[in-house]
């Protein structure tokens, strides 16, 4: 069974609004055989919230030893904008796969290595 076959069982526990934020502030509890990888938790909360996936990030994931049930902690904002606004870089990373991570980071890279090379 790979990765991509994994089920969810998503249930909110907790559902607030921030106003300032503009995003609503998500606690979920997630059944599963293993512990739910970041990037498709992301996309299964995103499809059972029915909302687009830019707008949803995955703040962290909590599992204890033998059991299949982890508690998860997920921001739904108003706009894709505003979540890329308020979120630091680290985390829009870590909510990425694998894949599209290691593209990011390079192109962070050459554009920093960019601007170091127009400052001298």
């Amino acid at each position: 069974m790979s990765s991509q076959e994994v089920a969810y069982q998503i249930s909110i526990i907790e559902d607030k609004f921030n106003p300032l934020m503009e995003r609503r502030e998500l606690k979920l509890e997630i059944a599963s055989k293993a512990t739910p990888k970041r990037d498709l938790l992301r996309k299964s909360v995103a499809s059972s919230l029915k909302v687009p996936v830019e707008r949803v990030y995955i703040k962290n994931v909590l599992s204890s030893y033998g059991k299949s049930v982890a508690v998860c902690k997920a921001y739904v904002y108003e706009t894709a904008e505003r979540g890329k606004q308020i979120e630091p870089e680290f985390v829009q990373h870590r909510n990425l796969s694998r894949e599209d991570r290691k593209q990011a980071i390079s192109a962070a890279a050459e554009s920093a290595a960019k601007a170091a090379g127009k400052k001298e």
